[in-house]
């Protein structure tokens, strides 16, 4: 069933698609993954193998999962349900543009959450509304659907132990150089736009740089710095009235033309387009 819902979502437009499997036909094979998938155990137990660790789900479980993971249900209950929903690439980055690094790096390590005894009737009615969301907007579907999610992901932040710390994680060489890039893309992407200046910040070749984000991000660089560039153009386009020249200026394109291509090409949309449709929603 879920090879259906993966595949619904690469083939058609939809950016987000969500619903409720007993998973009956998913036992003993890796689940199909979209860049990102919440799941959240409705009802029964069952055990997971997520990048080659047993682990334990219960009914209020929450995980998050990326298609760079292996996750295998091995076992489940007779009653088991679970709500899934599954985001493509471009939205699932939309959400993930106000989330802090903090929060990638303690779901990298700890994909499923454990939602207290008292949130677990806050965390039905977020699925509920959800829902309804999905089901009964259409203009402004997109927009609170994504605002509905990242409530889930900064709620998930808040229970991040005081005690985790990216910079008091051990990480390996290669794990350590892909964190520092997907800072400083956040810090310098709207000034640089190349792999080569990444790669020398870093005192490493581009060629390794590609290596070890295809490995740990599934992504070649320039993917990454794209998305984070569209990202901040995005959010320039949402939240000011800059003009198309003083956007060119503000991101160090060569001319407005310039930008106007790049911003099509990565979306599909023109920049006045995706500005009027925001304006709209």
């Amino acid at each position: 069933m879920l090879n259906q819902v993966l595949s619904q979502l690469n083939t058609s437009p939809q950016y987000a698609i969500m619903g409720e499997s007993n998973m009956m036909n998913e036992i003993g094979y890796p689940l199909p993954l979209s860049y990102i998938v919440v799941m959240i155990c409705l009802e029964g137990r069952a055990v997971i193998n997520i990048s080659f660790q047993k682990q334990v789900i219960k009914a209020n479980d929450i995980l998050i999962l990326g298609d760079d993971m292996m996750a295998v249900l091995s076992q489940k209950s007779a009653n088991f349900r679970l709500f899934y929903c599954f985001l493509d690439k471009s939205f699932a980055s939309e959400i993930a543009y106000s989330l802090s690094n903090t929060l990638f790096a303690f779901l990298h390590d700890n994909p499923i959450c454990h939602p207290h005894k008292e949130q677990y009737e806050a965390l039905n009615r977020w699925i509920q509304q959800l829902i309804h969301i999905d089901n009964s907007y259409s203009e402004h579907r997109k927009l609170m659907l994504k605002n509905h999610l990242q409530n889930l992901f900064f709620a998930i932040t808040e229970s991040i132990p005081a005690h985790f710390s990216i910079a008091k994680k051990e990480f390996t060489r290669k794990e350590k150089l892909c964190w520092q890039f997907w800072e400083l893309i956040g810090k310098h992407c709207l000034a640089h736009r190349e792999v080569a200046f990444y790669a020398n910040q870093l005192n490493i070749t581009p060629f390794y740089l590609s290596q070890i984000t295809k490995q740990f991000f599934n992504d070649a660089p320039k993917t990454l710095i794209n998305r984070q560039v569209i990202l901040e153009i995005k959010a320039l386009l949402m939240h000011t009235s800059l003009s198309v020249n003083e956007l060119s200026v503000k991101l160090h394109f060569d001319d407005p033309s310039y930008l106007c291509r790049y911003f099509k090409r990565e979306t599909g949309n023109s920049l006045s387009g995706y500005r009027k449709q925001h304006q709209r929603q």
